[in-house]
């Protein structure tokens, strides 16, 4: 990533007041951990900042600081100088977030490393070779002129851990190593992070995933694996959304597997699509196909629940083998 990329955005960051940072819907442990990374760079400057999702957060992570911070909704009343939208692929993802606080900000900067996006900022700070956004905002905080120590090594450690499936994704590089060695340099206890953010199950969740793979069904001999959620799944195990999130990266451990489609019941009679691959078959385009986005290997989409358009899916990504 060029210098003066992270120059750029370090002096808007300087020169700004009052700063929104916001995340994309649905929000994973790279968004939150790189946003409170950032957070917390951003108080040490003495700066005045607000934290927003566009929708519910995942409580494995509210071990983090400042997670009680982040707010879920806005009436859209207050004024920033500057809003940094983190680990977004397109201005979508920000939800209402988008007009009610991004649109209004004086200047605007996205962070990100998705290889399926599209440009909405006035400033980018993007790098498709970061295998976290918590790679990207460890270089700001540099640039920042921000000293990470054990506090804000923290969810920088969340955010990496998380995206790379606990170190298991193509993604990683040597850098990715040599950033999470210095981090856990700082004192970090680094089997609690790594515990509380991935390693850890809920009872829900367990039954959850159990109940999704015994509905598994496969194409193209063992290639392809699917399976649905409904909303009647959640209400009789007790699970929440976020329990669904790490079932589609649990399929795909499975040894024939090379693609895996997760259908999620959504309101609005639509279907939440996740999609999970190995070696270099590339679902991420298939998911900008059909208006999502994400990763060569992790990717999602949403679809109308209509089974002309399930199967439409399903068709285009059988030609990918």
């Amino acid at each position: 990533m060029n210098k003066k990329n992270y120059s750029k955005v370090a002096r808007a960051i300087k020169s700004a007041k009052k700063i929104a940072l916001c995340i994309h819907m649905f929000p994973d442990g790279d968004a939150i951990g790189s946003m409170i990374a950032l957070a917390l760079a951003l108080k040490h400057l003495r700066k005045r900042f607000y934290l927003y999702s566009p929708s519910e957060l995942p409580h494995r992570y509210n071990f983090l600081p400042l997670y009680k911070q982040i707010k879920t909704s806005s009436k859209g009343r207050e004024k920033f100088d500057l809003a940094i939208a983190i680990d977004c692929a397109s201005h979508v993802q920000l939800g209402g977030l988008y007009k009610k606080v991004f649109g209004k900000a004086k200047q605007t900067i996205e962070i990100d490393h998705h290889v399926f996006r599209e440009v909405f900022a006035g400033i980018s700070l993007v790098d498709e070779n970061a295998a976290a956004v918590g790679e990207i905002i460890y270089h700001l905080c540099s640039a920042l002129e921000k000293k990470i120590d054990n506090v804000i090594a923290v969810p920088l450690l969340v955010s990496i851990i998380v995206e790379t499936g606990s170190f298991r994704l193509p993604s990683v590089h040597a850098q990715t190593f040599r950033i999470c060695s210095e981090l856990i340099a700082r004192g970090v206890n680094y089997y609690k992070v790594v515990e509380n953010s991935y390693w850890s199950r809920t009872r829900a969740e367990a039954m959850l995933l159990g109940l999704c793979f015994s509905r598994l069904k496969f194409l193209k001999g063992e290639k392809v694996a699917m399976t649905t959620i409904t909303f009647n799944d959640l209400k009789r195990l007790g699970a929440r959304q976020e329990d669904v999130d790490p079932i589609a990266d649990q399929i795909r451990t499975l040894k024939d597997v090379q693609i895996v489609l997760l259908f999620r019941e959504m309101h609005g009679l639509k279907w939440r699509v996740s999609l999970r691959s190995k070696g270099l078959i590339n679902v991420g385009k298939v998911a900008e196909e059909f208006g999502g986005g994400g990763h060569p290997d992790v990717a999602g989409c949403y679809l109308p629940k209509r089974e002309k358009e399930r199967k439409r899916l399903i068709k285009r990504v059988l030609k990918l083998l």
